[in-house]
């Protein structure tokens, strides 16, 4: 049995488990439609994927027999055997995500969010005042604003897009069983286990969740910004308060706060690509860094949820850093041509 089978095989027991925990509290995640919708999601993501690439190389070779040229330099053995060989990993993650975003929108029915107060009191403690107020003066600008928004809602690529790249195109096996087993990991650890243990709604939902005003200010300045540049997280905001008002458990609902998935996610994007491409290290680093801070100055998160988020996803990759035997001895193929290949 393969690395990869055995990962799936873990992921989709606790699946099962959630699944079971879910039933427990009376809500029933075994619906086709989400799961249909993830998978729809991956092929559309794999389909910009491909095509762009196809294109591009097609334009640029030019071949008498465009179809013999796709299959042999896009659809070749390599590619082939790695998508064989990733299969079940895209499985378990088609599967597990429907049924992340029904744990997450049951979070108050496994624990009351109680810890909002608790990481406004600590945030301030360690800032000296609320983190966003502190970043207001670099990114209160409306046109900042929008920027930090689109980056922000681009992340649901690292999930699709980021998901199928480094499945199909990182050649060294090895760092893809390391990003996989660190990436279930944090959904599971941070997205599940920390969000039911420390629950919290975060500042936008502060005071319609919970009546807590405490970020009055904040939310005027972005419904200030947003009446002079498009501040696509408002509008996600007010989408989210409205699936939980009516107890929608499909894909992509839910509220938490305590750790951020968003700044986890990116983190952990980084860490995998820097391996590969020096220059694509920087970029997702940078965008890292935006997730971050935009997790604060758009009022998803404290500050502390993306501190915690960052030490508990380094924390799982150095975990997973030495792979099995098997998998080190394993034949290594070289990446497609998307990054060089520079493994360290």
């Amino acid at each position: 049995m393969s690395a990869e089978t055995r990962l799936s095989l873990a992921v989709l027991l606790i699946v099962v488990l959630l699944g079971v925990a879910l039933h427990a509290v009376g809500v029933h995640p075994l619906r086709p439609s989400g799961y249909a919708a993830n998978l729809l999601l991956f092929v559309a993501a794999w389909f910009v994927m491909a095509s762009t690439r196809l294109t591009r190389n097609l334009l640029r070779d030019r071949p008498a027999r465009p179809l013999a040229y796709l299959w042999a330099h896009e659809f070749g053995p390599e590619y082939r055997a790695r998508l064989k060989q990733s299969s079940p990993i895209l499985l378990a993650a088609i599967i597990f995500l429907p049924t992340f975003s029904a744990i997450k929108s049951a979070i108050p029915l496994f624990q009351p969010y109680i810890w909002d107060q608790t990481f406004i009191d600590l945030d301030r403690q360690i800032h000296g005042t609320d983190a966003w107020r502190l970043l207001q003066p670099a990114l209160g600008f409306p046109v900042v604003t929008f920027l930090i928004s689109a980056l922000y809602q681009l992340w649901i690529l690292l999930i699709y897009m980021g998901t199928i790249h480094v499945a199909l195109h990182i050649g060294d096996r090895d760092l893809r069983l390391r990003y996989f087993r660190s990436f279930f990991a944090i959904w599971i650890v941070n997205g599940v286990c920390l969000a039911i243990l420390f629950a919290s709604v975060g500042p936008c939902f502060a005071e319609v969740m919970l009546g807590n005003r405490h970020f009055a200010d904040q939310m005027a300045y972005l419904h200030h910004a947003n009446a002079h540049w498009p501040v696509m997280s408002l509008e996600v905001q007010q989408q989210l308060i409205q699936w939980h008002s009516s107890g929608s458990t499909g894909l992509g609902r839910g509220i938490s706060a305590m750790p951020s998935m968003h700044v986890s996610l990116a983190f952990l994007f980084f860490l995998a690509v820097r391996r590969i491409s020096r220059a694509m290290g920087i970029l997702f680093g940078l965008y890292a860094a935006v997730i971050l801070l935009g997790s604060v100055h758009l009022a998803y998160h404290y500050a502390v949820d993306g501190y915690v988020s960052i030490a508990t996803t380094l924390i799982l990759w150095m975990a997973f850093r030495r792979g099995s035997v098997a998998t080190a001895n394993a034949p290594q193929h070289a990446s497609l041509p998307v990054f060089s290949a520079d493994a360290r």
